[in-house]
């Protein structure tokens, strides 16, 4: 009886614990979802009474040509994300990690992008790409490449893919500290064990590292394609998804719908519509990754 008193006093103490987080967890995370969800079956202007429509915004949404090269930027910037920030921050960090030198100081140079404002960084993009006084113009005339110079950020054949750019440049250095911060933790024998047996860099490298830290690296690649199917800084600031829709992500397009249009249904489906994407390809993903393990 004791024992079993004891068990229910536990059980007791961890739900109090627990209970906190629940609530905060809850109130921030799940009733937005829950009511972004009914708002995305309304009619609503965020003001006079909501209208049930059921699917017609989904149906609206994807009928909608902004709608659809949003959608294709987006999955455009979360593709060259994965192809750049993953492979490179691995890269980097695998390199920062071997040769110690000025470990700190590199460390902090790669880190420093992350921890400045989208605002800022969009900001000072905007001015050095200026095709007026930017430095990147003057530069290209130094160089003798003055030719190639363009309004970077209304010609719509390369916007997108400076925005991009930037992007992936920005945000890069959050995953050298993560893959550093792996390699860290990986016991120093077993990498002494593969240079005695005469294992090189790039060997090393494939055969110890990557295996090592592939706990982190299915982190890794779920946190660049969520975080990228949610991006709204760097366009809103440098180009306001433009010129027209042609440098505009989901949440761009989101923003013009409920702050522009005062049509709430019609943002909150697109909400819904970057959950259910982000979702399936976790899902799907870790799936995968753990029948391969």
């Amino acid at each position: 009886m004791r024992l079993l008193a004891r068990n229910r006093q536990k059980i007791w103490v961890s739900i109090l614990f627990l209970l906190p987080c629940v609530l905060i967890y809850s109130v921030l995370v799940i009733y937005p979802i829950i009511y972004s969800g009914y708002l995305s079956l309304t009619k609503w202007n965020g003001i006079g009474e909501k209208e049930f429509i059921g699917l017609i915004n989904f149906t609206r949404l994807f009928a909608n040509s902004d709608f659809l090269l949003s959608l294709k930027n987006t999955l455009m910037v979360t593709g060259i994300s994965l192809l750049l920030q993953i492979p490179i921050g691995l890269v980097l960090a695998y390199m920062l990690f071997r040769t110690k030198f000025l470990f700190k100081t590199f460390r902090a140079i790669y880190f420093v992008p992350v921890v400045i404002a989208p605002t800022a960084i969009g900001t000072m993009f905007s001015i050095l790409l200026n095709n007026e006084v930017g430095v990147f113009k003057s530069i290209l005339e130094f160089i003798g490449l003055g030719a190639l110079s363009r309004p970077w950020l209304s010609d719509s054949s390369v916007v997108l893919y400076v925005v991009i750019l930037i992007q992936v440049w920005q945000y890069i250095g959050t995953y050298i500290i993560i893959f550093l911060t792996s390699l860290q933790s990986i016991d120093e024998q077993i990498f002494e064990s593969a240079l005695i047996d005469g294992a090189n860099a790039v060997q090393t490298f494939f055969r110890i590292a990557i295996p090592q830290m592939r706990a982190i690296l299915i982190v890794a690649v779920v946190f660049c394609f969520t975080g990228s199917m949610k991006s709204f800084d760097l366009p809103f600031i440098m180009t306001n998804g433009g010129p027209g829709y042609i440098s505009s992500y989901l949440g761009n397009y989101m923003h013009r719908q409920v702050f522009q249009g005062s049509n709430f249904g019609l943002g909150s489906a697109v909400t819904i519509v970057i959950l259910i994407i982000s979702l399936v390809f976790s899902l799907i993903f870790n799936r995968l990754a753990r029948e391969k393990d």
